[in-house]
């Protein structure tokens, strides 16, 4: 019998709050940075989540790259 799959755990926003793409994408770098120092040190990152939050602030780079 296979083992029960756990779902992805869901990300519920708190408060939304208006930012520049220049706030926004500081913010998600500085998050990045943090995130993976974190990963290292404990020598378990999540390749998925990693890979979505990549995805993100690229996304949010080619859309600040637009906006100019």
């Amino acid at each position: 019998m296979d083992a029960a799959l756990t779902p992805p755990l869901r990300v519920q926003p708190l408060r939304v709050q208006q930012l520049s793409p220049d706030a926004a994408q500081q913010r998600l770098d500085n998050f990045l940075q943090t995130f993976r120092a974190r990963s290292l040190a404990k020598n378990a990152g999540e390749s998925t989540t990693s890979a979505q939050l990549h995805k993100l602030a690229d996304a949010l780079s080619e859309e600040y790259g637009k906006a100019r």
